[in-house]
């Protein structure tokens, strides 16, 4: 199982110093939506320039052009891309069309879908690298939240997949034991008090 680290700062200089701390210890580097909507899709180029080794994802989130916005971000340096999984079947579909021009990938976002089961092998049979099961800050917010209804839907759709909400030192290894291709730390790394020891442990809990 790969280790991604989301990072949801404001700034490309506070993404790049980030990065720099935890680059190590991760596979793929997510920039976030409110990232790349306060600092643009330079960003992402200035990640890939720093850490040429790993997976660099632009969480654009795209919920429309889906060709012409994955093409963007390929352009300015992404190796994954993700399409909200509420998008039109012709929006993923295009987004995957300009990921298999460029080599890249496209990974479909579950957030906000009831049916994610059935969502996850539609996009799937479309051409998403994998399929993101995903609870976004605010639900993580709401009382009685936990992990445990992304974990039974990854388990039951059977396609490759990541989880996204909640994931820390607490929950990664019940994310593995669901069959998680790729477990997506956010808070648990960037609001650690030191992010890169936060990183190395949820790296070595992999197992």
């Amino acid at each position: 199982m790969k280790l991604q680290v989301a990072i949801d700062l404001l700034t490309t200089e506070d993404a790049l110093e980030l990065a720099g701390k935890v680059a190590e210890h991760v596979d793929i580097i997510e920039l976030g939506t409110p990232l790349i909507k306060s600092a643009g899709l330079s960003v992402v180029t200035a990640i890939k320039g720093a850490h040429p080794d790993k997976i660099v994802f632009a969480d654009m989130k795209t919920m429309d052009a889906g060709e012409l916005e994955a093409d963007i971000a390929f352009k300015a340096g992404a190796d994954l891309v993700s399409v909200l999984g509420s998008a039109d079947d012709s929006t993923v579909a295009g987004a995957v069309k300009a990921a298999q021009a460029h080599s890249k990938g496209i990974v479909v976002d579950l957030i906000g879908v009831p049916d994610k089961v059935s969502r996850a092998k539609e996009v799937r049979a479309l051409g998403a690298k994998f399929v993101e099961f995903h609870a976004g800050l605010d639900e993580q917010a709401q009382p009685g939240f936990d992990l445990k209804g992304l974990l039974s839907a990854g388990e039951a759709a059977r396609v490759p997949f990541s989880v996204a909400g909640g994931v820390n030192i607490s929950t990664i290894g019940a994310v593995q034991k669901a069959g998680a291709d790729v477990a997506v730390a956010g808070g648990a790394i960037y609001g650690a008090a030191d992010p890169a020891l936060a990183a190395k442990e949820l790296k070595a809990a992999i197992v």
